[in-house]
């Protein structure tokens, strides 16, 4: 029942950017690529190579079936080395090579296109090809801060590499449905993922001036009102006693 559920989950993904019209832009990170709507053409689907920027490494992500399973699997390849990294579902995965060619991060969802994601580092560390998971840090930090139906984490992905360094910018976003207040607003980290530490925090305001052009749709379009004025984003089924105007 459960594979069930998962393949109709993906087979109505796939549908909906089937043929000519597929949609290809990245969801959170501008520069990344949208690897999941290039991996579905029509219901079947394709490998997709993602080369770094000096041409000497690839990501090849291809989505892969089992009786009991689906995954997506990437395997790097070239003067990165050769590994394989199952990163789930995928669904909506997008994928960002350092500008050093040396690293990338993944955000990735195993429900539905507007999450839950989670991030994924690759990079060297202690000298060895290693996955590592950003996702708890920052839901952590970001904790629940606003009123919702249910408890809800948040949705964590990639935004773009900090200049010069393996450090990135990541975004905590409150998931973009109507269970909590201020659905869809975000907050900024950097993080080096090398100390698994964050270094510096920003709010939507703030990561709207600093990373604006690093911003994928989701996020250049979070709604600032929330932000400037909380009770412009209350839901009345999470605050009965009020009378909410907007």
């Amino acid at each position: 029942m459960f594979r069930f559920v998962r393949g109709c989950t993906v087979v109505l993904l796939a549908a909906s950017v089937a043929s000519a019209q597929v949609k290809t832009d990245p969801f959170y990170s501008k520069a990344a690529t949208s690897v999941w709507d290039r991996l579905w053409v029509g219901e079947n689907t394709r490998p997709v190579v993602v080369v770094s920027p000096d041409g000497r490494s690839r990501a090849t992500a291809a989505y892969t079936e089992s009786d009991d399973d689906e995954n997506v699997d990437v395997v790097l390849s070239g003067a990165v080395g050769m590994w394989k990294v199952n990163i789930g579902l995928g669904v909506g995965a997008e994928l960002l090579w350092s500008p050093d060619s040396k690293a990338l991060f993944i955000t990735t969802s195993d429900g539905v296109r507007n999450g839950p994601y989670r991030l994924y580092v690759i990079d060297r560390f202690e000298g060895e090809l290693e996955k590592r998971e950003l996702t708890d840090l920052i839901v952590h930090r970001f904790g629940h801060p606003v009123k919702c139906q249910a408890p809800e984490d948040p949705n964590i992905a990639g935004i773009a590499w900090v200049p010069g360094s393996h450090r990135l910018w990541v975004a905590a976003e409150i998931v973009h449905h109507s269970i909590c207040d201020s659905y869809g607003t975000f907050r900024a980290y950097e993080v080096d993922p090398q100390k698994m530490a964050i270094v510096r925090s920003l709010n939507q305001i703030e990561a709207k001036r600093i990373l604006g052009g690093e911003l994928g749709p989701e996020l250049a379009d979070a709604p600032d009102k929330c932000i400037l004025r909380p009770s412009a984003c209350y839901l009345p089924w999470n605050h009965p006693d009020l009378h909410l105007h907007q």
